[in-house]
């Protein structure tokens, strides 16, 4: 589980999502010693089976400063067609080949620790190509002392068909992976509802305990919300600062739904209707609390600079996060 106290102690880590904005930088420049990894959204996949470096600068000098590993995450959103680019990448032998040679030449040139792969939208009939993709990558990276790592998307039982999460086969990944993220958020998205509530996050995890090795289950925890309006494609992202601001803003009454075990509110403007949900230091003490019991070796968290201030506090005070020989090894 995070063990920030010891930030090379692996496999308790207490790893965060990185994109560049100010409160993201403020947030790692207050808390850099504080974490284990940092996983920065940084290297893009081209049609060439290339990486686009879109690595942050500032970001960096921190990074260095406090000598913080990085496990660099190798993601399609560098297109706006995610989906054909990732199965042509996949599918492709020569490209694929091409792709984990770009990965293995980025880790040696930048000295990073390792890599997270984060496809999304990966066709469902592309599931053997994204295993032999995952080892391919683990044969090529293991011998180099690389950590290969996996984002992997919430799910409560495996189905090869699901559109979003057919393609990720959790016992394949997890054979050719050190780490596998489970991304256990976004249970709402397309309608309002909680982010992530209990009972939610309960059921991913009760499954996953039964297809992953304990030992490389790092959860996916959220600190963020999101403003539902009607008509809207998408709900709007707001960070804790910004929801609490909007509620201010608004007079809205902010209520702990306690069955979610998440903070949420609703507010009118313009004569529209809006439906807030979003995380707070309650509602992720009551996931740590769940992930302690359940005697995980630690958590991802999307992202820094979203967070609320006081959950930082919380993993400080944790014991479990200061005796990680209590956690698995």
């Amino acid at each position: 589980m995070p063990g920030f106290l010891h930030p090379l102690a692996l496999p308790f880590g207490n790893n965060w999502y990185y994109t560049p904005d100010p409160q993201a930088l403020e947030s790692l420049e207050a808390h850099g010693r504080k974490i284990t990894f940092l996983i920065p959204f940084w290297f893009g996949v081209t049609g060439q089976g290339t990486l686009e470096d879109q690595s942050d600068e500032e970001a960096l000098i921190i990074i260095r400063r406090y000598k913080l590993p990085v496990l660099a995450i190798v993601h399609n959103y560098s297109s706006p067609r995610f989906g054909p680019l990732i199965h042509r990448l996949l599918t492709d032998e020569n490209l694929r080949r091409t792709l984990v040679a770009s990965i293995r030449e980025m880790l040696l040139r930048r000295g990073f620790a390792g890599v997270n792969i984060d496809f999304e939208f990966v066709p469902p009939e592309d599931r053997p190509f994204l295993t032999r993709f995952q080892t391919e990558l683990f044969q090529a990276l293991k011998p180099l002392d690389f950590l290969v790592t996996i984002s992997v998307p919430a799910e409560l039982e495996d189905n090869p068909r699901h559109p979003f999460s057919g393609a990720f086969s959790y016992p394949d990944l997890a054979a050719v992976s050190d780490q596998m993220y489970v991304l256990a958020y976004d249970e709402h998205f397309a309608e309002p509802g909680p982010i992530a509530s209990l009972g939610f996050v309960e059921q991913v995890m009760n499954y996953a305990l039964t297809a992953i090795p304990r030992e490389k289950i790092f959860w996916g925890l959220p600190v963020y919300g999101y403003d539902w309006a009607p008509g809207a494609r998408v709900p709007e992202t707001l960070s804790y600062a910004e929801a609490i601001a909007r509620a201010q803003r608004f007079g809205a009454q902010i209520r702990y739904d306690e069955q979610a075990q998440e903070s949420t509110y609703t507010y009118v403007e313009n004569g529209v209707r809006h439906v807030v949900w979003f995380e707070d230091a309650k509602s992720f003490q009551v996931k740590l609390n769940l992930i302690v019991k359940k005697r995980l070796p630690g958590i991802g968290v999307w992202r820094l600079g979203l967070e609320d201030p006081k959950i930082w506090d919380i993993l400080e005070k944790s014991w479990y996060f200061e005796h990680p020989a209590f956690a698995p090894r």
